[in-house]
């Protein structure tokens, strides 16, 4: 059961952590109504979407069971108008990957109903369910920010590869895969040549971070034994690794790689398109 009010500390994150401001687009088709309104969840959804945010499924737990529930590997939204209570909607816009940080609730939140500011504490109204209006749906959502710790564009909530150095090309989930991924075509671990540019640039991405450290990751889909998926990985990161270091030029102490087999799927491995992009390699990093 939800707390009637919430306390949020965040003063020390607010100083390490760069944030995004959100704003919706002028040419929204989908936004607020001028008058309070009780929204239904999908229609919630849609303008959190117009925002240029989306509720990842496994996040949908995070929110009240009234607003979303996961069917199908997907979240689930209703039709039914709800107002929450100030508490129950910083959840949902948390589990949307929304944060307020108290210099924004005390600089630029208007809405003292939704929450106010005591020291470096965000604290949040009561548990009176509130249908706010547009203006107050506005001002209340200018004050949130996207989280992203590493400044690669995705927002923490949904960055699987946190710490990505700076410079490179990061997927949806954040992962250093050069817009569609190294892939690999099935049972095979040669690099395709239509890589090899995306590998040789990584030079440039160790002369922008100094002491850079990376390990190549090699992952499969889910066809076949375990222990045969477990091996042509780790000889899909020991490719890519040897390319980097006999093509590239990269220094081998500064190279490490690793297979996870079929274990650590990046899509559904139910499709082939799923499958396809399960066969890949990724980098993760850490600076010395």
């Amino acid at each position: 059961m939800l707390k009637k009010t919430l306390f949020v500390s965040l003063a020390a994150l607010a100083l390490s952590t760069p944030a995004m401001a959100i704003e919706m687009p002028e040419d929204a088709t989908v936004t607020f109504e001028n008058e309070s309104t009780a929204y239904p969840s999908y229609k919630f959804n849609q303008i959190m979407e117009a925002y240029g945010i989306e509720l990842m499924p496994e996040y949908a737990g995070m929110v009240p069971k009234t607003y979303a529930k996961v069917g199908d590997g997907e979240a689930v939204f209703n039709d039914d108008n709800i107002a929450y209570p100030p508490t129950y909607y910083h959840n949902i816009f948390t589990a949307y990957g929304l944060e307020l940080l108290p210099e924004n609730a005390r600089e630029i939140l208007e809405v003292p109903s939704y929450a106010r500011v005591v020291g470096d504490e965000v604290i949040f109204g009561d548990s009176v369910s509130i249908a706010y209006d547009g203006w107050a749906w506005q001002n209340i959502l200018s004050a949130y920010t996207l989280i992203d710790s590493d400044g690669d564009g995705v927002p923490d909530i949904r960055d699987d590869c946190p710490n990505t150095p700076k410079g490179v090309q990061v997927n949806e989930r954040g992962c250093w895969e050069y817009d569609t991924g190294l892939l690999f075509d099935f049972d095979k671990y040669d690099i395709k040549p239509e890589y090899f540019s995306v590998l040789d640039d990584t030079k440039r991405i160790f002369d922008l971070n100094p002491g850079l450290k990376l390990t190549v990751e090699g992952h499969t889909d889910s066809i076949g034994a375990e222990t045969y998926n477990q091996g042509l990985s780790e000889r899909r990161a020991n490719s890519v690794m040897n390319y980097l270091i006999q093509n590239v030029g990269i220094d081998p102490a500064s190279l490490d790689s690793v297979g996870y087999g079929e274990t650590q799927p990046a899509y559904p491995n139910d499709t082939a398109e799923g499958r396809a992009r399960n066969r890949r390699a990724q980098f993760t990093s850490n600076m010395q």
